[in-house]
């Protein structure tokens, strides 16, 4: 293993150690990042190595521009700009085999330096919201079409964007990773897994301003199109301040056999958002053999499962929805889950099982809100619209208005909605 002092790191948090580090990381092999605080720009792992970070060592991204690698610097990226002008990454592995980051140190994006000298601000969901007009990293981490990743046991924190984006990867371990982003700064993601394979995220904790965990098929830049398939998510605990706590879909590919097992979400729009297609850029994704179980949620909504978002303005989403597993959920909502179909694609075969919710408002939604999370009716904690082969079984809804919502479910143009046993309680 080489150690990052021996190629001329310093850690005191002043000087600039990115070439240092990456002399060390070009040695070969895993390069152990000692104690101290190294100001750096973008690093290239290769392959069958990376870094072990101390418990007291801490990567913080440089604040200039010109410590990072450029626009546009590989043929993955060029689709995929998805937050500030520049689109420099901290960490990149791209097209390696067997990378690792892993031990108890930090990766600190600096934000609160970065975003502070370049940004607007404006009010949301009660304080200021960051948006850059300038330059600012993109993706903290981005590895891309990689065999073989570990990310083990790390906090990223603080991130200008993304703060872990995983993009047409295969035999991907994620371990006891830690993210704490800031509630304040626009598209600053947790996880984002997109067009990758055999995943497993456990034991992890992600706070995030934006979504806190996604699931992508954004297939059309990889050299090597993949679905987003067999992505297992366990023990985690998820929170969003503006958006949701988990999204699946957004890009033109598939996502299917992905499951989420003993998850608790702490804060988000939706607890579970569900979208074909986000707007007029792509074609919208096919989505099916998802499951969500045991799972302790207090959200405003349980599930948003809906075939085109808001910035779809041209041809809507012709994909499907399907075989969506939904069971052994527990917690609170605010407002009504809603499935959505648009009368093009299909959304059919959603169970949901085993749920106990307590519905906590009486449904005076802010515009803004209602807007942000396209809420249509608001009769009942369940508004279906244009779906068919949708199963509710064993279902208890509490309620601490009772008078504010007449229904259970509300049914909009619908076939073949079954309901047993649907206990309607108060709190």
């Amino acid at each position: 293993m080489q150690n990052a002092k021996d190629f001329g790191a310093i850690g005191d948090g002043i000087a600039n150690d990115t070439a240092a580090l990456q002399r060390a990381i070009d040695a070969g092999g895993m390069v152990y990042i000692p104690a101290g605080t190294y100001v750096t720009g973008t690093l290239y792992l290769h392959s069958h190595g990376g870094l072990e970070l101390d418990d007291h060592a801490i990567l913080r991204a440089s604040t200039s521009p010109d410590d990072y690698c450029p626009k546009n610097f590989c043929q993955q990226m060029t689709d995929n700009m998805t937050c500030g002008a520049h689109g420099g990454h901290l960490i990149v592995a791209l097209e390696q085999e067997d990378v690792t980051i892993r031990g108890g140190g930090k990766i600190d994006g600096a934000g609160r330096f970065i975003m502070r000298n370049h940004a607007i601000s404006h009010q949301f969901k009660g304080g200021p919201q960051w948006f850059c007009k300038e330059w600012r990293p993109q993706q903290c981490i981005f590895i891309c079409e990689c065999d073989g990743v570990h990310l083990e046991d790390f906090t990223i924190e603080d991130t200008t964007g993304w703060a872990c984006f995983l993009y047409g990867c295969q035999n991907v371990q994620v371990h006891k990773m830690k993210i704490f982003n800031s509630p304040f700064i626009s598209e600053d993601d947790g996880l984002d897994i997109d067009c990758c394979s055999d995943v497993t995220v456990s034991d992890c904790v992600f706070y995030a301003g934006d979504d806190a965990f996604t699931l992508r098929a954004c297939k059309k830049q990889l050299k090597q199109p993949r679905p987003c398939e067999r992505v297992s998510i366990s023990h985690c605990t998820f929170s969003s301040f503006y958006a949701h706590a988990i999204r699946v879909g957004v890009g033109g590919g598939e996502i299917r056999d992905c499951h989420f097992d003993h998850i608790r979400v702490m804060a988000g729009h939706a607890a579970i958002h569900i979208n074909s297609k986000y707007s007029d850029r792509s074609e919208g994704v096919e989505i099916h053999d998802v499951s969500f179980h045991d799972m302790e949620v207090d959200a405003d909504q349980l599930a948003f499962i809906r075939l085109d978002y808001k910035f779809v303005q041209g041809a809507p989403s012709c994909k499907s929805i399907y075989n969506i597993d939904i069971k052994d959920i527990s917690g609170h909502a605010r407002y009504p889950s809603m499935l959505y179909g648009n009368g093009v694609g299909d959304i059919h075969d959603i169970t949901f099982e085993r749920i106990r919710l307590g519905i906590t408002e009486a449904c005076d939604i802010p515009e803004n809100t209602r807007k942000f999370i396209m809420v249509d009716g608001t009769e009942a904690p369940f508004e279906l619209t244009r779906v068919h082969d949708i199963h509710f079984t064993d279902v208890e809804l509490q309620y601490e208005h009772p008078e504010a919502w007449p229904k259970d479910i509300a049914l909009h143009d619908c076939q073949n909605i079954t309901c047993k046993n649907v206990i309607r309680s108060s709190l």
